[in-house]
């Protein structure tokens, strides 16, 4: 491996005898790749021999493969495709804001009147008197832990305010 590196260093520093880079194939091509120049014909100008195909050095290891090649016909053409439908900036906007002032009515439905008003499937007594909905526990709607009082904002309101918010003002917003 040393032997190796050291003998391409020295073909990039141009210190290489011309008989060890034809004696080597994986040095020839890459003394051709490199300089551009068909080394056996410089070999042949100077005088230098070429050893005969019967070359007992180890197989080329390059990492270019050589791909024959093939009797494959060429790709058909593809034809007329349909064109793809271009969804307009107008119709996501109105998307945004639609879904963005639903969020914010509910969730301002629910802090000022409760939900529980509309459809509260709890039968307790708490229930009765707490009609907001928890928005951390709605697997808990038949129980007491789903509701809680009208008017008591926690980070979950907050968070449903502000995404609404967020969302309408998306949708309002002008694209350049």
């Amino acid at each position: 491996m040393v032997d190796r590196r050291e003998k391409l260093q020295q073909l990039l520093d141009g210190e290489l005898d011309p008989s060890e880079i034809i004696s080597d194939p994986t040095l020839a091509s890459l003394a051709e790749r490199i300089y551009g120049m068909d080394i056996k014909a410089i070999l042949a100008e100077k005088g230098i021999e070429m050893p005969s195909g019967d070359n007992t050095s180890k197989p080329s290891t390059s990492l270019i493969e050589v791909v024959p090649s093939s009797n494959l016909p060429p790709p058909a053409p593809l034809g007329n495709l349909p064109a793809l439908e271009q969804t307009t900036a107008t119709s996501r906007n109105t998307l945004f804001i639609l879904l963005g002032v639903l969020a914010l009515s509910i969730a301002l439905l629910n802090l000022v009147m409760g939900l529980g008003e509309l459809y509260n499937p709890c039968t307790t007594d708490w229930c009765a008197d707490n009609s907001k909905l928890i928005w951390l526990a709605p697997h808990q709607l038949s129980q007491d832990g789903g509701w809680g009082s009208v008017g008591a904002a926690g980070i979950p309101d907050y968070a449903m305010i502000g995404g609404g918010l967020i969302l309408t003002l998306l949708g309002l917003r002008k694209k350049a």
